[in-house]
């Protein structure tokens, strides 16, 4: 009996593990939302090679909200890949945790 009571305990805690890695997810998708010139972004690898590449400094960008936001763009990338490296890091040491809480 003690191994179905092992067993069930082993699948209840990866059932756990799942659920609590999508809510994390979801929570740094929520923290990765940068505000901008009164327009709300959302951050991603795509936003930041845009910026990156574009020729000219001044740009519009449409918000979260389908608003066309003005942009200068040198100023907007750096906070961008500021904003975006500080939620993966936060992502990355909670996510560390909750493996950690897992093995335990």
């Amino acid at each position: 009996m003690s191994d179905i009571n092992e067993l069930v305990d082993q699948i209840k805690q990866a059932t756990d593990y799942q659920i609590n890695k999508r809510i994390l997810r979801e929570k740094i998708i929520t923290d990765l939302h940068l505000a901008y010139n009164n327009g709300l972004f959302l951050i991603k690898p795509e936003l930041i090679a845009f910026l990156a590449t574009w020729p000219s400094d001044e740009l519009y960008l449409e918000d979260t909200y389908q608003n066309p936001i003005k942009i200068n763009r040198q100023e907007f990338l750096t906070l961008c890949q500021q904003h975006y490296q500080m939620a993966m890091n936060a992502w990355h040491i909670d996510h560390e945790e909750l493996k950690r809480a897992r093995k335990v």
